[in-house]
């Protein structure tokens, strides 16, 4: 059984294998066949990926610090000062 909150894929662009689960949903490969379920069609039936093509889990993001203080120090190492531009003449 599928999980209520996965996609709901359109079976229009899909080819019969691809519907019936003997094919990869996203290169249409066979074999191996595709283990990983990705989605499901309108009536419910899952739809899969082989291992390659089927999305990696979300990596949670590090926590970021505070940022760095801002100081007056001057211009990084390696940073072109401002082009300097001429007053217009009166």
């Amino acid at each position: 059984m599928g999980q209520t909150d996965e996609p709901t894929v359109d079976p229009g662009g899909l080819t019969t294998a691809q519907r019936l689960g003997d094919a990869c949903v996203v290169c249409r490969k066979k074999w191996p066949r595709p283990r990983v379920r990705v989605g499901r069609l309108p009536d419910s039936t899952g739809v899969f990926a082989c291992d390659d093509c089927a999305p990696a889990p979300p990596v949670p993001r590090a926590r970021r610090g505070s940022r760095e203080p801002l100081t007056h120090a001057g211009r990084p190492v390696g940073e072109r000062p401002p082009a300097m531009t001429t007053a217009p003449s009166a």
